[in-house]
């Protein structure tokens, strides 16, 4: 459309130049929007995972505090319930025999049969990253030649510590190693660190959780039958 305007003529509309300044500027407008968004979306994500690998540690560690509160050791054959505790690194692993309450995971698998060895060791994932597992076998299960299998599950992911500490009441002091195998320390303490378990130094655990247990040291007298030993660091499906 054309007017006359003193004798001449003008163009109505934008030029070239102006249109690009405003898509220039609408693009930047949607960059921001989008970054905000993305954010947001990240930031849900990551405190959701947070909560969730808190929640994770919780249960784990309270799992641990379940089966060590009642861990049992009989005299007349001993032998059968050695405490045996592997501390050579970050990653540690913990056997006992232990009368399980009822509430303890996967307990229901074995009817009425609650003394049972459990284990608590790491293992590789399927993504690289330690994992926490849990193992349990009755021990009047025979998982020998063929018989039935114990029960194991994953109690936590991307598992960056698992140690123990022993007190040692003779020595009035915390000891990494508990040699005496035929009996149960007073106390133990437990530290499972979830996160940051990348081979750079810059990666740090992102939630740590430390629990001291006071343990039944005591041994109970008489006899509970006992099936034949297996390996304190081998999950029981895996016994030969």
């Amino acid at each position: 459309m054309k007017t006359k305007f003193h004798g001449r003529t003008k163009h109505q509309g934008f030029t070239i130049l102006e249109v690009m300044i405003a898509l220039f500027i609408f693009a930047i407008i949607l960059s921001a929007i989008y970054a905000t968004w993305t954010g947001i979306v990240k930031g849900v994500k990551s405190g959701t995972k947070a909560a969730a690998d808190v929640q994770r540690s919780r249960m784990a560690i309270r799992s641990i505090e379940d089966a060590l509160l009642t861990a049992v050791v009989y005299n007349e054959n001993i032998k059968w319930y050695y405490f045996v505790a592997d501390t050579s690194g970050d990653l540690g692993a913990l056997t006992f025999v232990s009368r399980l309450p009822a509430s303890f995971p996967g307990v229901g698998r074995f009817g009425d049969s609650m003394v049972r060895r459990v284990s608590f060791y790491t293992q590789s994932g399927a993504d690289g990253k330690a994992e926490l597992v849990m193992s349990q076998v009755p021990m009047l299960l025979n998982t020998n030649n063929g018989g039935a299998e114990g029960y194991s599950m994953v109690l936590a992911r991307d598992v960056a510590k698992f140690e123990f500490s022993f007190y040692d009441t003779q020595k009035k002091d915390w000891v990494t190693d508990w040699a005496n195998t035929n009996a149960l320390p007073a106390l133990v303490q437990v530290t499972l660190a979830l996160g940051g378990s990348g081979s750079s130094t810059l990666h740090k655990p992102e939630d740590v959780v430390t629990r001291i247990i006071s343990m039944p040291s005591q041994v109970v007298a008489g006899v509970q039958a006992a099936g034949p030993v297996v390996n304190p660091m081998v999950p029981p499906q895996q016994q030969q």
